[in-house]
Order: structure tokens, then C-alpha cells, then sequence
């Protein structure tokens, strides 16, 4: 390959491997796509999980989307978000720059929030068939921690953060529990206990 196939990080890959090591180099290359492309690199044996999330909105100010959720996303390990808009005229966009672009083109300086459906450091487990309580203990107490912090909308106006009602989350709270709960009570045969 001739200097001139190079594609622009491999060129500096090549420049820099005359003055350093392997390991400078890499890191010299991804610090270079996170400015450059506003993403991180993600290698393999890193096992990082793409986070789900909503975009609810508080007001309309375009009067085009509606109020409540009205977009699923997903933040990809390497910064990158996905939107799939709800509604009758659904699309999908993709952002090289992730939560800073969602925020910012359509955040509606406050009207719309993104709501958090997976925490930043758990990882997808799949419930093991026929698990062993004591095995599955921690990765049990981590669904339960999960479950428990995960946010609840109140009944009667559907906010998940502190609002005015006086409504009681505890059944939210619960079906949220027994949710994450749901994949690990079976009766050893597949069905629940």
C-alpha cells in the first residue's frame, strides 16, 4: 500500500509509529475520532451495551409531535444515537454526535427530555434458565437496584421527575419490580411460579 492509499488516520497511524509505540498509537487515533467524528472506539473485549431511552415532551412547540413520549432512542457504545419518532408520519435519524445532537435539535430549549430506560453502567444479563438463586444472587440484587431507581411516571399526569400531584407511585414502583423480577420466577419448568 503506497502512501497514497492511506486513508487519513492510517497515515497518522504510520507517522506516529515511527516515534512511539503501539499503544500511544492507538490511543493517538482514538482520541482523533472522538474529536474529529464526535465518537469513541469501541473495541471488541470492551462489552459495552447500547442504553435505550424516550423523548418525552412537556410542550409542542412545533405542534407537529404531539406531548409524552414521542421518540424511542438508543445511545450506541460508541456516542452514536438512533431516534425513531412515534406518531402517524414515523422516521428515523441517526447522530454521529449523539446526546448533544438530541438535545440540541430537539431539546426545544427544555420542552423535550430524554428519559433514561437503562442505567449508564449496567450491563444486559439474559436470566440463566433454571438459575440457581444463590448463583444468580448479585445479578439478581443488581435487577432489583435497577428496578428500584428506575423512574415511575405518576399516575395521574405521567411525569417521571417531582411534580405536583399527589398521586402515589407504589404500584408503579412494584410493577417495575416484578418486571425485572419477571425473567427469574419460574418454576424450573419454564413457567411462572
Amino acid at each position: 500500500m503506497t502512501e497514497q492509499d492511506l486513508t487519513a488516520v492510517e497515515a497518522l497511524a504510520a507517522f506516529a509509529r515511527r516515534h512511539t509505540d503501539d499503544r500511544a498509537v492507538q490511543a493517538l487515533v482514538d482520541a482523533a475520532t472522538l474529536e474529529l467524528a464526535g465518537r469513541t472506539v469501541v473495541r471488541p473485549e470492551q462489552q459495552l451495551v447500547p442504553r435505550r431511552f424516550v423523548l418525552r415532551r412537556s410542550a409542542d412547540p412545533t405542534g407537529v409531535s404531539g406531548l409524552g413520549d414521542v421518540a424511542d432512542g438508543v445511545l450506541w457504545p460508541d456516542g452514536t444515537a438512533a431516534v425513531r419518532w412515534r406518531g402517524e408520519h414515523p422516521s428515523a435519524v441517526h447522530w454521529d454526535r449523539g446526546r448533544v445532537s438530541v438535545e440540541m435539535i430537539h431539546g426545544h430549549q427544555g420542552a423535550t427530555e430524554i428519559v433514561w430506560l437503562d442505567q449508564d453502567d449496567e450491563p444486559v444479563v439474559a436470566p440463566l434458565p433454571n438459575a440457581n438463586p444463590a448463583a444468580a444472587s448479585l445479578r439478581l440484587r443488581r435487577v432489583l437496584d435497577h428496578a428500584l431507581n428506575k423512574a415511575v411516571p405518576c399516575p395521574k399526569c405521567k411525569r417521571t421527575t417531582t411534580c405536583g400531584c399527589v398521586a402515589d407511585r407504589t404500584e408503579s414502583r412494584i410493577d417495575a419490580v416484578l418486571a425485572a423480577l419477571a425473567p427469574w420466577l419460574t418454576d424450573g419448568t419454564g413457567s411462572a411460579a
